[in-house]
């Protein structure tokens, strides 16, 4: 039996709970995986983990040995990575998860420069709104926008992005503006499908929560931006989805005395010792770019 590759394979199936996904991300047979997991339970006369037709679940003895292992691969890594990164400059792939929006307006433009800098470094994107499970899905790095639910994943904060109320000079005209937050229950208010269901505002320590209501929903600020521009209604969306519309008057702010919290933008990947420095450049190179744009 080779321990290392199947305490690798141990350690996946704990990390991803699942012995067909651990094969394919590892490119073995589900049979293959079930073998040296097996050989190692041999080995150590334990069993480590327990098996049904739905699930995979860690045994105490499991979650013991998977600690120390995780601890172990991971001092690997870190050395395998030190003599690598030592010995040339960085190269390889990193798979990265962006926001639609923010990717397609902020990010996108940055990644010219970050080539020129990093030739040798290849970059996958995925430009997409869903919450993407790094480990399980075999992502580096995920650029995500808004809360952040409790995870062992680390978080580089980056930048405050701003939130503004905005609508069309025309629709104004047509429905009156709204002067206070409770005045937009009387508004075709267009919703983004992936936040909370209500607006929050604060005035001198008074806060003030809105339910709106209105004729769209969609999965894209941009497209709701768009629809406010041409007048359908009043929209709730960060600066950077509506910055350009307010600078050619097709958008203009409401509610300006009214303070709305901002959302976090925060740079996220997996609980490890050492980044690889192709990874590592890159959130540098990120923080660097959102640094200098405060």
């Amino acid at each position: 039996m080779d321990q290392l590759s199947a305490i690798r394979t141990f350690c996946k199936v704990v990390e991803l709970q699942s012995f067909t996904k651990t094969a394919q991300q590892l490119e073995l047979s589900v049979a293959m995986v079930s073998k040296q997991v097996g050989l190692l339970e041999q080995h150590l006369n334990a069993r480590l983990l327990m098996r049904t037709t739905r699930r995979v679940s860690v045994t105490e003895a499991g979650q013991l040995y998977y600690a120390r292992c995780h601890a172990i691969l991971a001092e690997l890594e870190q050395a395998d990575a030190m003599i690598s990164d030592h010995s040339r400059r960085p190269s390889g792939p990193i798979r990265i998860s962006v926001p639609m929006d923010f990717g397609t307006l902020k990010v996108a433009p940055l990644l010219a420069e970050f080539h020129r800098r990093y030739p040798d470094i290849q970059l996958i994107l995925e430009y997409s709104d869903r919450l993407v499970a790094l480990v399980e899905e075999n992502f580096d790095l995920a650029l995500r926008i808004g809360a952040l639910p409790d995870s062992s994943l680390i978080a580089r904060p980056l930048a405050q992005i701003p939130l503004l109320t905005c609508a069309a000079p025309d629709y104004l005209d047509r429905h009156g503006t709204p002067s206070h937050p409770s005045a937009l229950a009387d508004h075709n208010c267009l919703l983004y499908t992936l936040s909370e269901p209500q607006w929050s505002y604060r005035q001198q320590g008074h806060h003030y929560q809105v339910r709106p209501k209105g004729a769209m929903r969609a999965n894209t600020g941009r497209a709701l931006a768009l629809a406010a521009s041409q007048g359908m209604g009043v929209i709730m969306q960060p600066r950077f989805i509506v910055e350009d519309y307010l600078q050619q008057g097709t958008l203009v702010p409401l509610l300006e005395e009214f303070e709305l919290p901002a959302v976090s933008l925060n740079l996220l990947y997996p609980h490890r010792h050492f980044l690889p420095s192709r990874v590592k450049c890159f959130v540098e190179y990120m923080e660097d770019c959102f640094k200098q744009a405060k």
